[in-house]
């Protein structure tokens, strides 16, 4: 019974053709008498079983069938090379919506368990969580919470040493005390 496929690859002596079930068949350039595919056209072809009980395509022809000795003009080069592209890029595509809600899954249970650790960090440090952040006008400073920066420099400068370093560029960090 003969089957049509895809293209997908080329590669010297063989190749392999996509069935619409998402099935791959091995070309060997034998079986398309010593010429080769041309990757994302269509082929029809009869089916054996080959090597190791892997699906082999035989009596393949159609517009993806280059036969032996043919030149291809630059044009023609240029629209497979373009064709084969097209190809891969749909093939891509297929394969990232078919991932997308499994990326989706695993972005939602990151989430959440980022959340459950915050909760725990929180429990653990009697319900507060707070930022630390080093003294930037101390070299190797330990970093301090807004709390500390008070106790150490006072209210008036402890708030804009705080403002100084909370608002800038230090990134914030969330530790347990």
């Amino acid at each position: 019974m003969s089957q049509t496929g895809i293209v997908t690859s080329w590669r010297g002596p063989f190749g392999f053709v996509e069935l619409e079930d998402k099935t791959a068949v091995y070309v060997a350039t034998e079986d398309i008498d010593g010429g080769r595919l041309r990757v994302g056209r269509t082929v029809t072809f009869d089916t054996e079983e080959g090597k190791e009980g892997k699906l082999k395509g035989v009596n393949v022809k159609g517009e993806g069938v280059l036969a032996k000795g043919t030149e291809l003009s630059e044009e023609d080069k240029a629209e497979d090379r373009k064709k084969a592209q097209e190809f891969r890029e749909s093939k891509t595509n297929a394969a990232k919506e078919e991932m997308q809600p499994v990326w989706d899954k695993v972005e939602k249970l990151a989430l959440s368990n980022q959340v459950t650790l915050l909760k725990k960090l929180s429990s653990m440090n009697g319900g507060k969580l707070e930022a630390k952040y080093a003294d930037p006008t101390q070299k190797g400073s330990k970093k301090f919470t807004k709390g500390e920066f008070l106790a150490f420099y006072g209210n008036e400068e402890g708030n804009q040493r705080w403002k100084q370093v909370s608002s800038g560029k230090p990134k914030k960090r969330i530790t347990r005390e």
